[in-house]
């Protein structure tokens, strides 16, 4: 999906009161190799968010790294193969993934996936970037968001995105540090 067509739809599902104060923005940088890039979200100008290539290639690297030299089920030996090298991989991508770190390109599939999942199906997902859309969504409503509260053991972003919902509906008083 073309991105201004995915920033429109995006924005068609916030809820009005934050559809002026959150943003999600996209940078190409077309002279690197892969043409990698940026996609971060932002609230009152304020970056909450950055799904950075460049970063998460680096981090995924370490992570697998990590995962190889250590004692774990992934740690390398002579008789290491390819297979167990790959299998490391999905490992630490997946960890990323559950900690709500990821390339742009698949955040920006995150975000596709979004807009085609019930509110249900958006508001358990598995990735931090879907859920954290769905609770400015519009097609939540109060009773649904008091629910949820206390989000302590909650991604960051999805914390800073419903606070900011709460807020709106007032629910929550403006004082609270997000």
């Amino acid at each position: 999906m073309a991105w201004t067509k995915l920033r429109t739809s995006l924005y068609e599902r916030i809820t009005p009161g934050l559809r002026d104060r959150v943003a999600i923005h996209q940078a190409r940088y077309r002279r690197t190799r892969e043409e990698v890039g940026r996609v971060w979200v932002t609230l009152d100008g304020r970056e909450l968010i950055s799904f950075n290539t460049n970063s998460y290639v680096a981090r995924r690297a370490e992570i697998d790294h990590d995962m190889r030299s250590g004692t774990g089920p992934f740690a390398l030996s002579a008789a290491s193969t390819y297979t167990e090298y790959l299998a490391a991989d999905a490992a630490a991508v997946d960890m990323l993934r559950r900690t709500g770190e990821y390339d742009d390109y698949s955040a920006l599939r995150d975000l596709e996936d979004y807009l085609s999942l019930t509110i249900e199906a958006a508001l358990t997902s598995p990735a931090p970037l879907v859920r954290a859309f769905a609770m400015i969504d519009g097609r939540v409503g109060k009773r649904r968001l008091r629910a949820f509260w206390p989000l302590e053991e909650e991604h960051p972003l999805v914390r800073a995105l419903y606070i900011a919902r709460c807020e709106d509906a007032r629910l929550l008083p403006q004082t609270r540090a997000i």
